[in-house]
């Protein structure tokens, strides 16, 4: 999966864009138990970490701005990450993986437009 890599500090308005192009975002199961820890991290081309974050599920809720822009609350950096994949099936694909959505148990997955993300515009090509 690549997408860019944005995020807002608590007291800041606007997203910051934080790699300078798409980048490979990497997916880990950390827990499988009642609640799956997932840790998310991408590195810029030069092996410089952009950002580690975990998702639980269930309990972190992801939040869909558009059809390529995923967004959720770290509440353990005081932040909101965003990634901006490079298609609408990458941006299903790592919200099926980090919350998917379970029929048995009666799982689900929070959609919901940020006030902040809407005027976020996708522009990039596919990676080369």
């Amino acid at each position: 999966l690549w997408a860019e890599v944005f995020r807002v500090q608590d007291n800041e308005f606007g997203w910051e864009r934080v790699s300078d192009d798409v980048v490979p975002i990497n997916i880990t199961c950390l827990e499988e138990s009642s609640n799956r820890v997932f840790q998310i991290t991408a590195y810029s081309r030069n092996a410089m970490k952009l950002f580690d974050a975990r998702i639980i599920h269930p309990g972190t809720p992801l939040y869909q701005a558009n059809e390529c822009f995923v967004h959720w609350k770290d509440l353990l950096h005081n932040c909101e990450w965003g990634l901006n994949f490079t298609s609408p099936i990458d941006a299903k694909r790592f919200q099926d993986c980090c919350a998917p959505v379970s029929g048995a148990s009666g799982g689900h997955r929070s959609y919901a437009k940020s006030a902040s993300s809407t005027s976020l515009r996708h522009n990039s090509g596919s990676p080369g």
